[in-house]
């Protein structure tokens, strides 16, 4: 009997070793060093609001717990991480927490407490001696972030609560004791709206980004989701309410007007409740009494509409711009860039002037203010007279000007100028960077390397400084954001690259003066190239008339190209492993995501209706000249050194502004096009797989040739 029990138990024991290796099966391994030797365990997929967030060594599961790669941290939460190499450990800060971690240590510090970490965390480990591997449930669930696990799929959830949104859970239409017409708008919480005129037919948009239509009563919603509210009151005839956009989240509101009409805007001081006011008739404006002009009947009628003035005036306790006109105006509002301008063209209407007048008004982002008779162009009619105002903004600010119509005013209020105290100059290769201060004060200045980001922390009191993003137009940074944090100004400098910053202003000063230039002294090991293979799954790309498909040479290209790039040291992330559908904005989202240095897109070309075009191009997007290490520059190295490797046809590199990989990409991109799969001399040579080894090097070479000289 005793050896039956035993052979049981045995048995017992071998199915469930057989049963666990089989259900494992299913799941993706991979073998990491640490510790002190290779072991192989398990990868875990990480979602974020629902979004994977690649990294460029994956997470993995250690004694119950899954590890992520500290970078993941800082692009996946958004948390401030930084590295002290002193004492090996990782400062993690976010939600006015910080949390202090150190390599194989059970201690941790949150807020200066110090702690163990739970009996089942495993503590920070150093993987393939050089990254960086934390507990994310931990660390997320010590910043307030909820974490779940989903055994079926065997994937990691954490709702990450950023920008919680606001359910706009009522709209109602009602008649004001003053006669007026009122559709309002409810949240669950505060939020924002922006407004937009649109004519032919008369309608008022308001948006209310980072929000969700939830209205109670389903009843109310369309087969399309959409919700129709008739009303049948002049001016307005129905109102309709929309999830226009996901992810992000935007509710739209469409007001439909019989008539163009004034209306005004109420925002409750919580900002849950928006009111939209409408008088029932259009609004009567005392009109200058004008004799009628006596004109011939082949003549044009004469526009209804003049215009008087422009003014700066105190409206509501604030300062504004003020155009007057003869009567109500009918106007088109739309940005220029390259310089940044406001257009405001004021319909039917003529102008006493032979040439433009200038208003030397500085007021928030605008700088002057300009108006003209404009000549129509293909937007217009002929025979349209337009009176075009142009209200010129501050170099890098974005043209923010609320705009409303007001009888035969228009009112329009700028957004604070953020640059005000902020100078921002280049000079060769060093860029300087003064921030002033109301009286001498304390400020720290802390560089995070991985994320690229200088924050300057200045107290409030000391400084004027608005909140905003200022654009700065350079190749080494990307903006500048202020914000208010507690009762500290934040200026953060989002650079590109890699930079080395020097502090010239004393610890105590009342102008607080930096200096940047470009780190060269840096190791692959803190390069990251996100390397794209073209098409993929449901879309093959191009195809050969002999079955030759783009996406299979473009995974072959890639595949060597990966392989190439980590034996020389460099982090690298592809779009796609496998023969799997990527949507064209998921790709350029990982390498932004993940603050790229390089993304290289790998295609091959064809043209069916001329077989004997043949050669090699690289597309790029104009976004800067030559010289400056953009696009262009990375396009040309590529373009040279994998001729120089193949011997390829040149057919030049290409400007491509619209290309969605090269448009969306926040880093130097280029999108490599190796030959013609219409051509048969060059399908024989893109299979090839020594040709492709040379198409690499020359991507390689290009590679290293730019970061050396950018």
């Amino acid at each position: 009997m005793k050896k039956w029990k035993i052979v049981l138990s045995l048995l017992v024991v071998v199915l469930l070793f057989s049963s666990h290796s089989f259900a494992a099966s299913k799941y993706s391994y991979t073998t990491m060093n640490f510790n002190g030797r290779n072991q192989k365990v398990r990868s875990v997929p990480v979602l974020i609001d629902g979004k994977s967030v690649v990294s460029d060594i994956p997470s993995f599961i250690y004694k119950d717990s899954t590890l992520v790669p500290v970078r993941f941290i800082a692009n996946g939460l958004g948390a401030d991480v930084k590295w002290n190499q002193k004492n090996k450990t990782v400062i993690i800060t976010d939600k006015g927490k910080e949390v202090i971690l150190g390599i194989e240590s059970p201690d941790v510090f949150i807020n200066g407490q110090k702690q163990k970490l739970p009996n089942n965390v495993p503590a920070p480990k150093l993987v393939n001696d050089s990254r960086t591997m934390v507990p994310i449930r931990f660390i997320s669930e010590t910043l307030g972030y909820n974490v779940s696990w989903d055994n079926n799929k065997g994937i990691v959830n954490i709702k990450s609560g950023n920008g919680e949104e606001a359910e706009v859970n009522n709209i109602s239409i009602d008649n004001t004791s003053e006669g007026l017409l009122k559709v309002k708008i409810s949240g669950s919480k505060s939020f924002d709206y922006k407004t937009m005129k649109l004519e032919s037919p008369s309608r008022l948009v308001i948006d209310i980004p980072n929000s969700k239509l939830q209205i109670l009563d389903q009843g109310k919603y369309d087969s399309a989701g959409i919700i129709n509210i008739p009303v049948g009151q002049t001016p307005i005839n129905q109102v309709s309410a929309s999830q226009f956009t996901v992810n992000p989240n935007v509710t739209r509101v469409v007001i439909h007007l019989t008539e163009d009409i004034d209306y005004k805007i109420n925002q409750s001081s919580d900002k849950r409740n928006l009111e939209i006011l409408f008088p029932k008739e259009a609004n009567e404006v005392e009109k200058p009494e004008i004799p009628p002009v006596i004109t011939q009947p082949t003549q044009p009628v004469q526009p209804s509409n003049k215009f008087v003035d422009i003014k700066m005036e105190n409206v509501n306790g604030d300062n504004a711009i003020v155009i007057y006109n003869s009567s109500i105006q009918k106007i088109n509002k739309f940005e220029m860039a390259n310089p940044n301008r406001m257009v405001i063209d004021l319909l039917d209407s003529t102008v006493d002037l032979e040439k433009q007048k200038k208003y030397d008004y500085n007021l928030g982002v605008v700088k002057s203010v300009r108006v003209s008779q404009f000549n129509p162009d293909s937007n217009y009619k002929p025979d349209d007279k337009i009176v075009r105002v142009v209200l010129d903004i501050v170099d890098g600010s974005n043209p923010n000007v609320k705009i409303i119509p007001q009888g035969n005013k228009i009112i329009l209020t700028p957004e604070k100028n953020s640059w005000e105290g902020i100078d921002f100059s280049k000079v060769d290769s060093e860029r300087k960077l003064i921030i002033s201060a109301l009286k001498d004060t304390k400020y720290n200045v802390n560089y995070d390397s991985i994320k690229k980001v200088l924050e300057i922390s200045i107290p409030a009191e000391n400084t004027k400084l608005n909140n905003g993003t200022l654009n700065v137009g350079d190749n080494l940074i990307d903006n500048i954001v202020i914000k208010e944090e507690l009762s500290y100004k934040k200026v953060l400098v989002n650079f590109k690259r890699s930079v080395i910053h020097k502090v010239l202003s004393k610890e105590i000063d009342n102008e607080i003066v930096l200096t940047f230039i470009r780190d060269m002294d840096v190791s692959p090991s803190e390069r990251l190239i996100v390397i794209d293979p073209g098409h993929g799954g449901k879309d093959p790309g191009a195809c050969s008339p002999n079955g030759t498909r783009e996406k299979d040479i473009t995974i072959s290209i890639s595949n060597k190209l990966n392989e190439s790039l980590k034996a020389l040291g460099y982090n690298t992330i592809m779009t796609r492993y496998d023969d799997s559908h990527l949507e064209l904005y998921d790709r350029t989202d990982i390498a932004n995501n993940n603050n790229a240095d390089i993304f290289v897109s790998v295609h091959s070309n064809s043209f069916p209706n001329n077989r004997n075009v043949s050669g090699l191009e690289v597309l790029y997007h104009p976004d800067k000249q030559e010289g400056d290490g953009s696009s262009y520059d990375l396009a040309k190295m590529m373009q040279d050194e994998v001729l120089k490797t193949t011997g390829f046809y040149d057919r030049g590199i290409v400007k491509r502004p619209k290309l969605a990989v090269l448009r969306t990409s926040k880093m130097p991109a280029a999108l490599i096009e190796v030959g013609f799969l219409s051509n048969e001399g060059d399908e024989a040579l893109i299979k090839n797989s020594e040709f492709q080894d040379k198409v690499v090097e020359g991507i390689v070479k290009a590679i290293e040739r730019y970061f050396m000289e950018y």
